[in-house]
């Protein structure tokens, strides 16, 4: 995709508005929720507290996000991660329902899943368009001006599901029930997260990856080497490195360093310790070497993440959605 120029990034993040997890969630503990939105006009820069799925339901928009523009249309599929800005621009009859998955959910209820497509995609680095990189929009107009990759999943399958999520849990937040409801939507959405950057990938997660990710996940703010993830799951360096190329998008150690930057990230909105003292209950050796991956990652300064942020944390709370209004 094109690159978005640092000077645009810079004005997009000093506009960014911040969906915060208890807002979206209506300040239920539930493993995960969903909203069908309408746009009828373009919808500012925002960014969230969780992950987000976005299912197209009707329309065509251009998706705005700091590594560029692309079109979508009914039945795309998009995933974005927390702390990830992104916009609609140009939407034409345009409805998405959003799922809503809080990290609590990735570390608890869906641990085990690490091979279901879906679950393996919000853990890796391809995670902006439904597991693949757009495709490259060089101008700008309406969407349906540009190439946009087919549906890859069911929506007429989907959206009754969705519509599940999006109603008051009539159980305990946490319950089997929801879960079971958030697992048969993520069966559906597979299909979209099953190919790889090729489209020719549709096996299962490697098992030394999965074990990996365990132990990554499990142990972020470790100084992990690359010989001893190997050696844990008893793989060489090289073929542990292309596994994950393959399956995640991303080396090891990327991985590691993207768990730690999205945890930076929230203790940035959560509390009020310093930039240094994050970077050390984060497991950064060198905070300034931090700073530049954060800023490489986010597009502005750590300090500047939490000065835009929670500036805007008690707007958001309350927030209802922009530029359109919800479905029901």
């Amino acid at each position: 995709m094109a690159d978005v120029s640092s000077r645009e990034a810079t004005q997009v993040s000093q506009s960014v508005h911040l969906y915060s997890e208890r807002a979206v969630l209506h300040q239920r503990d539930v493993v995960a929720s969903s909203e069908l939105w309408h746009h009828d006009t373009p919808q500012r820069a925002h960014a969230h507290e969780f992950m987000e799925i976005v299912s197209v339901r009707t329309g065509t928009a251009l998706h705005r996000m700091r590594t560029g523009v692309a079109p979508i249309a009914t039945g795309s599929v998009l995933m974005i991660r927390p702390g990830q800005w992104h916009a609609y621009d140009d939407p034409c009859d345009f409805s998405i329902w959003n799922l809503y998955i809080p990290y609590k959910t990735l570390d608890k209820e869906l641990t085990a899943l690490r091979s279901h497509p879906v679950v393996a995609a919000l853990m890796s680095a391809r995670a902006a368009h439904g597991g693949l990189a757009p495709r490259e929009a060089t101008q700008r107009g309406p969407a349906s001006a540009f190439d946009v990759a087919p549906p890859t999943v069911d929506l007429a399958r989907l959206e009754p599901l969705l519509a599940q999520l999006s109603r008051p849990p009539e159980r305990p937040d946490r319950s089997l029930t929801r879960l079971g409801q958030l697992l048969m939507v993520l069966d559906e959405l597979a299909p979209a997260f099953r190919a790889g950057p090729t489209g020719s990938s549709n096996t299962p997660t490697h098992p030394a990856v999965i074990a990996a990710t365990e132990l990554l996940d499990n142990a972020p703010n470790r100084a992990w080497t690359l010989r001893e993830l190997a050696d844990e799951v008893h793989v060489s360096t090289s073929y542990l490195c292309r596994l994950f190329t393959r399956e995640l998008g991303i080396s090891p150690l990327h991985y590691v360093e993207r768990h730690r930057l999205e945890h930076t990230a929230q203790l940035l909105l959560e509390g009020d310790l310093s930039v240094g003292e994050i970077s050390v209950t984060t497991g950064w050796s060198d905070s300034n070497y931090m700073s530049r991956r954060f800023r490489s990652t986010f597009g502005m300064s750590p300090t500047r993440y939490r000065q835009v942020f929670q500036s805007r944390r008690r707007w958001a709370a309350g927030a209802l959605p922009l530029g359109g209004s919800h479905g029901s």
